[in-house]
């Protein structure tokens, strides 16, 4: 058998993160200037309404992405109200749970973990206007009366789940950003493992956070965290 290959681990710095998400709201990124795309008259460019509000499903899967890790396929899945089929946010604790009581576990694991701090304002509002718009839906005749906007990642037209996985929304927006095609949905939880090392949390706590082994965490992220065999590397300089 061929040798496994190596995992790409393409991650983003806070500067690319910014783009993306700045992309994902309408803003061209201006690699040259290395700023954002201005009009003639100095205003900042933007997309088209219709692009703006084509990409809003995939602006919520990179802000869940980058500071949750979870796999894209959780995030789609993932809904606002308790079940016991679909991993699910508990804003009442603050948790993120990831996989519902009879899902059947797999080696991917999906641990229930604290949401991040930055992502609970953007959530708490996301489900507002999901409320809102659930009732709009109604009027509309397109939902049923009492029935509710269930997916934290849905459809701006009929509030549905996606149909399948982001993808020409992505390449619009990795366009608009500057970032390469190097750059792929699951960069998001490489970005969120590697940001996790960088500011130096305990790696039991991380691997526990990320859903992985303290041996996976320190074997494919473990580099980025500032203690990284600073002893060995310090041993050189000691008098003996």
């Amino acid at each position: 058998m061929p040798a496994k290959a190596e995992g790409r681990h393409r991650w983003l710095t806070r500067n690319e993160a910014a783009r993306l998400l700045g992309a994902a709201i309408g803003y061209v990124w201006d690699t040259a200037r290395g700023s954002w795309k201005r009009k003639e008259d100095g205003t900042l460019l933007r997309r088209e309404r219709w692009i703006v509000r084509r990409r809003y499903p995939a602006l919520r899967f990179c802000l869940v992405g980058i500071y949750s890790a979870r796999r894209e396929e959780t995030i789609r899945r993932t809904q606002w109200l308790p079940t016991t089929t679909h991993p699910w946010m508990n804003l009442d604790a603050m948790v993120y749970q990831g996989k519902g009581a009879i899902e059947r576990s797999t080696k991917k694991r999906r641990p229930p973990v604290k949401i991040a701090s930055r992502l609970r304002p953007h959530l708490l509002r996301w489900h507002k206007i999901d409320r809102a718009r659930s009732a709009e839906l109604h009027a509309a005749g397109i939902m049923n009366d009492g029935e509710q906007i269930r997916f934290v990642v849905n459809r701006m037209n009929d509030g549905q789940p996606l149909a399948g996985k982001i993808r020409s929304a992505w390449e619009g927006i990795l366009e608009d950003a500057g970032l390469g095609d190097d750059v792929v949905r699951h960069s998001l939880r490489h970005t969120a493992a590697t940001w996790l090392m960088q500011a130096g949390v305990d790696l039991w706590e991380a691997a526990g956070w990320l859903g992985m082994t303290v041996e996976q965490l320190e074997a494919n992220y473990g580099h980025h965290h500032p203690d990284f065999q600073e002893e060995a590397a310090e041993a050189f300089s000691a008098r003996r």
